[in-house]
């Protein structure tokens, strides 16, 4: 379990009291940069690369590990990347339903439910509700509780916390961050997988025109609206020209 201290993101006495809930998980103290220090987090991710060529673990490139049954699943599928490490950045049945279904996968695939690990976010409020999505866990970091804009909606502690674990991955669910394009396209820049559609596709699909313009380009029916005419010529990533 990770406790996060410094502004504006402090250890809570209900944060100290959670280690005895959970006394087979190790306890660490991680300090998160204040939401919005662009600068902060690249420098965290700096230290983490400059960490990892010094002999800390990298994320799993196929061809590093022979033997490796996730590596040679993701070789065998003309995979590129081994997925291993995963940050839940949401919470209740979402994150339940989320872990369950991959570990599922993983032991029905690989025979091993373990070859995967979870990070999760937890608010004060979700601890004191023990929900199973902590209990399921391998890693439980936790973050501010109060409207979801101060944790599973915040797309700069989101960023912050998987740098900071180290995750090849991160699973928004549904809800909270999961329609937000900033968050597929600032974990793009800092090298870690979004498990979902790309920022382009999320801000296109997110616009009330744009989508229904998208719908009438693939010929897809649409409820007859003002520019039910309207066609668009698409770029390379399959979105609608600014012009």
């Amino acid at each position: 379990m990770t406790f996060l201290s410094g502004p504006p993101i402090s250890a809570s006495p209900s944060s100290v009291s959670s280690s005895a809930r959970f006394p087979s998980r190790s306890c660490s103290s991680l300090s998160l940069h204040p939401p919005g220090n662009q600068s902060a987090i690249q420098a965290s991710t700096t230290e983490s690369r400059v960490g990892e060529r010094e002999g800390e673990a990298t994320p799993t490139r196929v061809g590093d590990g022979e033997g490796d049954p996730l590596a040679d699943y993701v070789r065998k599928h003309g995979g590129k990347r081994v997925i291993r490490r995963v940050l839940i950045a949401n919470n209740g049945m979402a994150a339940t339903k989320s872990i369950f279904s991959m570990r599922q996968w993983a032991y029905m695939e690989l025979g091993d439910d373990k070859l995967l690990e979870f990070v999760v976010m937890a608010t004060p409020e979700d601890m004191r509700a023990n929900p199973e999505f902590i209990r399921r866990a391998d890693k439980i970091v936790e973050v501010p509780g109060g409207p979801n804009r101060n944790n599973y909606a915040n797309v700069d502690l989101i960023c912050q916390i998987a740098v900071q674990e180290k995750v090849d991955a991160v699973w928004p669910g549904w809800g909270h961050a999961s329609e937000n394009p900033n968050l597929p396209r600032r974990l793009s820049e800092l090298g870690i997988t979004f498990i979902g559609p790309s920022a382009t596709v999320m801000a296109a699909l997110g616009d009330k025109i744009a989508a229904n313009i998208l719908a009438q380009t693939a010929g897809v029916p649409s409820i007859p609206w003002s520019g039910d005419s309207l066609k668009a010529t698409l770029d390379s990533t399959g979105a609608i020209p600014r012009d």
